[in-house]
């Protein structure tokens, strides 16, 4: 029966793959694609249930093939499936099938139709690589996937701006959770000294001896798995992404922000419960967590103007309540709700334009004005106080501007001194030293080999924050992200002796996406486009072959899963030892912004309006 478990995964890839052979006008053969794979994995869904309740409920295994191996990470496409990841299943498959049959018409003859139904279809199969994973590594493949997906969902309407300036928004924050993540695959490896699996481990019991004591580990462990699940599902103090990541189709809103997505930070919790659960104060930590937010995201949701607005905080609110349940160890209770709010919020999500035609029919009709309000007495200003609040989302939004991007986007500021040109220049003959040292380190003295890696990672951020404000040339900003790169490599190849096979793997997908993404910016140049990035330019309407290879090149310089740059990455991030604490922050910093600046550069040159005057296009506004 373990062997149904890759039918789940491979069911949505075959119907992905197939799906891009067809033409957008051939809207039957999508959608049939489409429907065929979800009713094929809801069977096997059904039989997986039976097989579970007539065996007593235990654990269903699939050891499957080991995609790369070496003495320090064992990559495995393992799968496990139990009480709680079967329940998630079967309503993601539930709610994936009705939103396609939903789909068929709504989105019918849109220009993005067989783009909408492969999205969709990607981010089923992220979303089961998320629940059927029995390692860490496999999770963030498909946590990878999820939100690469968010992206191109939330963006849907990519010649309008607020989509694309939101997806941009949303994207900001994903990618923190997802540095996270990978923090916490490389705490865990430091300590377990191997990948950990699901099925069989026991929290954190360890015999083996380390730098820093188990009560560190006690406590970091758990807190990155926290950061990640709370992003991803919109808790205090980021919840303000969610209402802005309804400007999709809402079709997509109701299956990625109103039910599944957004719940995946509580499956997270749950799945990784055993590295916290013997932990009283991160016990009282997440409670207090889904409580503050209970009450910010209630008090928002009854003053929003939005229907999109409202559901979204009223959901938020629901996964507060959740993070309370699973702090006090009622996992079940928090799944029967999990599935409860996802069923529900769907539906409203897909009923709001006609309940909300009708009501705005029946107000012409049956208009009553709002009482008067008193505006005398403390109590009274209190409750203005917390109205005003409540219409402004308690200003989270602006917080998560001046608090997170502000900063970086100051100190990026403070190297305008240095012209960009100059800079890449300057640092072609320091990186050409740099490689040559790094084969021929016995020229180096001891002190100057332990602090290079820092030299090197500290040289990297400056690149990739002269980056970050780029606004004149997307070429510049792009070679600046790939000499960004070739210093992280001279960083590890540093840091301590290994094989050097590992940072190859890691320059050949940099290099190849580098080179490529180099010359799709130079034809576009050759064409007389604008490549700047003070605006969007919405190049994909003419050019929507060369925004395809663009956005390839922009994963795998980002390091998404199963390129050689994502499995050279955690390779590298295997070799920063426990007590290197200056290197490690150096690398997530360089990890967090060059994923920023990527989908930026995307976003501005082939999203966006596309102002020509042969063809009509929306206003900013819009």
């Amino acid at each position: 029966m373990n062997s149904l478990l890759p039918i789940l995964l491979l069911v949505p890839l075959v119907s992905l793959l197939v799906g891009f052979s067809f033409s957008n006008k051939n809207e039957k053969a999508i959608y049939r694609t489409s429907i065929i794979s979800i009713l094929v994995n809801f069977v096997t869904i059904i039989s997986l249930t039976s097989y579970w309740i007539t065996h007593d409920f235990e654990y269903i295994i699939f050891k499957g093939p080991t995609l790369y191996h070496s003495s320090e990470i064992d990559f495995s496409l393992n799968l496990f499936i139990d009480g709680y990841s079967l329940a998630y299943i079967f309503v993601a498959t539930l709610l994936t099938g009705a939103i396609i049959v939903f789909s068929k018409n709504y989105i019918h003859r849109e220009k993005g139709y067989k783009r909408f139904f492969n999205n969709l279809k990607f981010f089923y199969l992220g979303l089961m690589l998320v629940l059927l994973a029995d390692n860490l590594e496999i999770l963030f493949v498909g946590w990878e996937v999820l939100g690469v997906t968010s992206f191109f969902l939330i963006g849907f309407y990519r010649e309008r701006y607020l989509p694309v300036k939101n997806a941009l928004k949303v994207v900001s924050l994903y990618r923190v959770a997802d540095i996270a993540l990978l923090l916490g695959i490389w705490i865990t490896h430091h300590y377990f000294g191997h990948s950990i699996s699901f099925s069989n481990f026991e929290g954190l019991q360890n015999t083996e001896s380390h730098v820093l004591n188990d009560a560190f580990y006690h406590f970091m462990i758990p807190s990155v798995f926290l950061i990640a699940a709370m992003v991803k599902s919109a808790q205090f103090p980021f919840s303000s992404w969610l209402p802005r990541a309804m400007e999709g189709p809402t079709t997509s809103s109701a299956i990625f922000y109103g039910s599944l997505s957004v719940h995946i930070g509580v499956f997270l919790l749950i799945r990784t419960a055993p590295f916290w659960e013997n932990n009283l104060w991160f016990h009282f930590l997440i409670g207090g967590i889904g409580l503050i937010t209970c009450v910010l995201a209630t008090l928002t949701s009854r003053v929003q103007s939005s229907i999109k607005t409202q559901i979204a905080y009223s959901s938020i609110a629901q996964i507060g309540f959740m993070f309370i349940e699973v702090a006090l160890g009622l996992y079940w209770f928090a799944i029967i709700h999990f599935t409860c709010n996802a069923l529900f919020r769907s539906y409203q999500l897909l009923v709001s334009p006609s309940v909300l035609s009708y009501r705005i029919h029946e107000q012409l009709f049956h208009f009553i004005p709002p009482a008067a309000q008193k505006t005398e007495g403390l109590w009274n200003r209190i409750k203005l106080s917390i109205y005003v609040l409540s219409i402004k989302e308690f200003n989270l939004d602006i917080f998560m501007f001046r608090y997170l991007w502000s900063p970086l986007k100051t100190i990026g500021n403070s190297f305008k001194f240095v012209k960009s040109r100059t800079l890449i220049y300057s640092m072609a003959p320091l990186f050409i030293l740099g490689l040559y040292t790094v084969y021929n380190q016995d020229i180096l003295s001891l002190f100057m080999l332990k602090h290079l890696p820092e030299i090197f990672a500290g040289l990297g951020l400056m690149l990739i924050l002269k980056s970050f404000v780029e606004r004149d040339s997307s070429m510049v900003s792009w070679i600046l992200i790939v000499v960004n790169q070739l210093f992280l490599s001279l960083a590890f190849g540093f840091n301590e002796e290994f094989d050097f096979n590992q940072i190859h793997i890691f320059l050949s997908g940099i290099l190849v996406a580098g080179i490529l993404g180099i010359w799709i910016l130079n034809r576009l140049k050759i064409r007389g486009e604008d490549i700047s990035l003070n605006q969007f330019h919405g190049h994909s309407y003419e050019y929507p072959r060369l925004a395809f290879l663009f956005i390839i090149c922009c994963l795998a310089i980002a390091g998404f899963p199963i390129t050689p740059t994502f499995i050279g990455e955690d390779l590298m991030l295997g070799h920063i030892h426990e007590n290197q604490f200056p290197l490690l922050i150096l690398v997530v910093l360089n990890l967090i912004l060059d994923g920023l600046v990527i989908f930026r550069i995307y976003s501005r040159l082939f999203l966006g309006e596309h102002k020509k005057g042969y063809h009509e296009f929306a206003y900013r506004s819009s």
